[in-house]
Parts: structure tokens; sequence; C-alpha cells
């Protein structure tokens, strides 16, 4: 059923049976170890349609640089699909954002690979601008801690990552989601600085600094990312 995908099966001290689907594609059924064979059939039979839906979402993240082949193609930013028209004019390369399109402004439109490469630094220059004012404000639930350095970095199997240098590392493919997800994102990798694993007592503090996490990870389906 996913034959070209990573997909495992590991059953473990849990009662219940759990599907995640992470951002390189890789798919695990995590199940109780006396569970049977048919029961772990019948689970994955119920979550085909979730699973699709997951790896869906995630290949919209993990296309190549969002190239620009023609006039017209389309783009994810800040959660939003967007049109991209590419248009003649005596600027160079210059990428504007108005309503529900992004322009690129070029001399000479035929040249594809620089226009693509202006629009990629675009969108690692928006990146590093809205992803210091989002840690700028999910720094505030944490009073007692010093803002962290912020970089960004492409990673090839995360979204974001804590380093104990007390930086915190983007990947500049988040800039795709909504100001939303940024925020869950960041603020689980604030949670890091207190602890180091997926724990109670993280997920605690978590819910403390962001009571909302969970919906917010449900409707933008941020689902079970590799941070």
């Amino acid at each position: 059923m996913f034959e070209n995908y990573d997909f495992r099966i590991i059953k473990e001290d849990r009662k219940s049976l759990s599907a995640e689907v992470y951002p390189d594609f890789r798919i695990i059924i995590k199940a109780p170890i006396q569970a049977k064979d048919f029961e772990i059939d019948n689970f994955i039979k119920r979550k085909t349609l979730w699973i699709d839906k997951q790896l869906s979402y995630f290949k919209q993240f993990n296309a190549p640089e969002n190239k620009i082949y023609e006039s017209g193609s389309s783009t994810l930013y800040l959660g939003r699909q967007y049109q991209v028209i590419i248009e003649k004019a005596a600027l160079k390369n210059v990428v504007k954002l108005s309503n529900n399109k992004i322009y690129v402004l070029s001399s000479a439109p035929q040249k594809i690979d620089e226009i693509n490469k202006a629009f990629q630094e675009w969108l690692v220059k928006r990146a590093e601008i809205i992803f210091n004012e989002r840690l700028n404000e999910c720094i505030k639930a944490f009073p007692d801690v010093e803002k962290p350095v912020l970089k960004i970095r492409k990673l090839n199997k995360r979204w974001g990552s804590y380093l104990k240098k007390h930086e915190i590392v983007l990947n500049p493919e988040l800039i795709k989601a909504s100001k939303k997800s940024i925020d869950y994102v960041i603020y689980h990798e604030l949670c890091h600085i207190y602890y180091d694993r997926h724990t109670e007592d993280f997920y605690n503090l978590l819910s403390i600094k962001m009571p909302n996490w969970k919906q917010v990870k449900q409707n933008f389906e941020l689902k079970l990312l590799s941070i």
C-alpha cells in the first residue's frame, strides 16, 4: 500500500495503535506488543486516507525550491497559495507581493534561472523578517529565558531545531506555513531549552506556553513533525 515510502511497524509497551507521518515521508505505525497482525492491518486500512492526506501536505513543502518555470505558476507563502506573475520591467528581478499574487519584475523574463534565484532570495529574506517577528512574540511567554540566536538553514528532515549553544535553527521552507504554524514550531523549540526529550513534562510546558498547540497542529496539518 505504501511500498514507495519508508514504512515501519514498531511494537512497544503501549495501550493503543497510532500512525505517524514525518516531513521526510516516513510512515511509522506504533502498536502494542500484544497486538495481532489483523488488528494492525485493519488499523492501517482505516488510516489510509489520513496518511495520504499528510503525505500530500508534506509534498508541498518538499517541492524543489518552488521552481518557477513560467508566469502563472503557484507557490505557498504563509499558509496561502499565491499565483506568481512574471512581468517585463526596467527593474532587474524585483519581487513584490500584491493581493493574491507575487510579481517578479524582470528586464529579462526569459532568463528563468535568474528569476528563480531572485525569487528564492526573496523567500529567504521574508523568512528572516517573519521568523524574527514571531520569535520576538513567542519569547514573551518565557520571561526567564534570554532570546536565542535565530539561524535559518535548510534542514532535510526537520522544520526546526534547538541547539545547546542557545540557538534556534528554522528551515526556510517554513515560510510556506501559516504564522500560527510557525509559532507552533518556535514554541516547540523554546520548550527544548528546558527538556531535551518529548517527555510528559515537555508537553505540559508546551501546553502552558501555547494552550492551543494541539488545535493549531490539527488545523494546519503540522502533525507529528520531526522537530
